[in-house]
């Protein structure tokens, strides 16, 4: 392609088109067709759309507030604290990603001068210059949620443009500090908000008013993971009253419920027909009114209680769900909440508890169409005959508890597994990491051509 059409083009133009790109790869192609685009983007843009950086980063944060046109570039910001928690043995989590680095052609700074000081305003100075930002995410809260006002809600009042809101984990201890209860003044104002994963928020007061800004003025709402802390009072969990987001798909309304405050999210739910995924780690009785949650095909934690309500919520007709988490069972009678299921139709399996490998065929004989199973905790293989449950017995009374504790569970084989669900693609489970030794991938890839996952290998 040639570039003397492009040399026309005013470089404000081009710099406007190329704010519509998001996402690196894509960045990438478009480098690739001429010169003019690759001396744009390569690497103002393509080095700048995902940063993942720590907290106390200085030459980074100080980088980003003194460059306003290169922060404008950041679509994507992970905002990391590890290291900083006292009484861990490990400093950085596993699985974490590597830090992001200053591009050599636009650092300016004296390879040999000295680190520069961390400046506790650069990472609000820095944010303020992202004007394009669309995700943000806080992997751990520590710093960030000390002082007054914290770090954390001067970031969150300043970023309107913003998308998609993450935050993962926090050190509630480390945060309760004497300033901690403090009323916040800040508000959050997140109109553009599609989605809120805010599971780690700690519980602090000061927090409470920003958030209940942030959810009413995200009428956009897509996906939404609220914290812990909302059912612990009703002082607190009647701020679901004041919310309702038309487009709400995706709900996690995690553990913490009380029986004076589980009727807010009931009321919540209620209030919601369009959602198709929903967590809720609940087990009081719940009454759903007829015809509450039609689209809901997604059920990831899934108390029998709740699959009353839900199957007399739809009745006459049958429940059917494509995902059902998280059951505990413990024999092969399946409980009649789940006989009361449409099992054709669902696809995901995930068991938190399965007694023996008989309940599990039970299990496939009613769930024929799985192509996703989890199993988190063994499967007991118990001794087929009646010699063989006494010596179980006598061997358990006769060893030391430690050694005798290993003998109740029994990994089966996956070849004993895979036949029971004649669709399966994925499986995965703790169970299963021992069978895998003595079974060939080999073989399992010739002899179920089906499977396409197994734990963590692509086959």
């Amino acid at each position: 392609m040639s570039s003397a059409p492009l040399l026309r083009i005013p470089v404000d133009i081009l710099e406007f088109i190329l704010e519509s790109f998001d996402d690196p790869p894509d960045l990438l192609a478009l480098a690739l067709t001429c010169t003019t685009w690759k001396h744009l983007i390569i690497p103002r843009h393509i080095a700048y759309r995902r940063i993942y950086v720590h907290v106390e980063n200085a030459s980074v944060w100080k980088h980003l507030a003194a460059r306003p046109s290169l922060a404008a570039n950041v679509r994507k910001l992970t905002i990391t604290d590890w290291g900083a928690f006292p009484g861990l043995f490990m400093s950085v989590p596993m699985g974490a990603q590597t830090q992001w680095q200053i591009p050599a052609q636009l650092d300016e700074r004296d390879p040999e001068a000295p680190s520069p000081e961390w400046d506790k305003g650069d990472p609000l100075r820095a944010v303020k210059n992202m004007r394009l930002l669309k995700t943000i995410e806080f992997e751990s809260l520590y710093r960030l949620g000390r002082g007054m006002p914290d770090e954390l809600s001067l970031i969150l009042a300043h970023i309107p443009t913003v998308e998609h809101l993450v935050v993962k984990t926090s050190r509630a201890s480390a945060l309760a500090e004497a300033e901690g209860e403090l009323s916040n003044d800040l508000v959050w104002e997140l109109p553009n908000l599609k989605s809120a994963v805010m599971t780690g928020l700690p519980w602090r007061m000061r927090y409470l008013h920003p958030l209940r800004a942030a959810l009413v003025s995200a009428s956009s709402l897509q996906v939404l993971h609220i914290p812990h802390f909302i059912g612990y009072t009703t002082d607190v969990a009647m701020l679901l009253d004041e919310c309702r987001f038309p487009a709400l798909v995706e709900l996690n309304l995690g553990w913490g419920w009380t029986s004076d405050t589980y009727v807010y999210a009931q009321r919540f739910l209620e209030a919601h027909p369009t959602l198709e995924t929903l967590a809720w780690s609940c087990g009081y009785a719940i009454t759903l009114r007829p015809g509450a949650l039609p689209r809901l095909k997604h059920l990831s934690v899934s108390h029998m209680g709740f699959l009353r309500a839900l199957s007399a919520a739809r009745a006459p007709a049958r429940l059917a769900l494509e995902t059902l988490g998280d059951l505990f069972l413990f024999s092969r009678e399946l409980p009649p909440e789940l006989r009361a299921l449409d099992g054709a139709a669902v696809r995901r399996l995930s068991l938190k508890f399965c007694d023996s490998l008989a309940t599990l065929r039970a299990v496939a004989a009613f769930f024929p169409r799985v192509t996703h199973l989890s199993v988190h905790s063994s499967i007991f293989v118990r001794p087929a005959s009646r010699w063989g449950r006494a010596l179980r017995r006598a061997l358990r009374r006769v060893l030391w508890h430690r050694f005798a504790s290993r003998l109740a569970p029994a990994c089966p084989r996956v070849e004993d597994v895979i036949p029971l669900f004649p669709e399966l693609e994925d499986l995965s489970g703790f169970s299963f990491q021992y069978g895998m030794g003595a079974s060939s991938l080999q073989d399992i890839r010739t002899r179920f051509p089906k499977l396409r996952r197994l734990e963590h290998l692509n086959l």
